[in-house]
């Protein structure tokens, strides 16, 4: 079984190979269909994110994790801003925004670290139970 997958996203068909590549590891780790296909989605909505940015390609890393005796799978990426905080005005919420909430619902833990004034790093986690 792989440690870290890495998928590179710039069009919709490297939407679908991110969430592929979550499930499949997913299933390596020995997570439930459930969780398999949580993870998957969740994969899936931050390539997705990541997808409307067109100035540069990105990256979806897909590991094993480890933390306070627990151990499951972590998705992580580099994400604008942006896409995060949504605005004053609940009707005006962007679809990247709406889907990076949504990944973050799928999850057992999501971790939102601003990297400067335009990037954060977003992680994802789902721990095996």
């Amino acid at each position: 079984m792989s440690t870290e997958r890495k998928i590179y996203v710039n069009n919709d068909l490297d939407i679908v190979t991110a969430r592929l590549q979550a499930r499949e590891m997913a299933r390596e780790m020995g997570f439930g269909t459930a969780d398999q296909a949580r993870i998957s989605l969740a994969t899936s909505e931050l390539a997705r994110v990541l997808s409307w940015n067109t100035d540069r390609c990105s990256e979806i890393v897909i590991t094993n994790a480890r933390k306070n005796g627990y151990h499951g799978v972590q998705v992580a990426c580099i994400i604008d801003l942006e896409h995060i905080e949504p605005p004053q005005r609940s009707q005006d919420v962007s679809i990247p925004c709406r889907s990076l909430s949504g990944a973050r619902q799928l999850v057992d833990e999501s971790i939102v670290e601003a990297l400067d004034d335009k990037l954060a790093r977003v992680t994802l986690c789902q721990w095996f139970k």
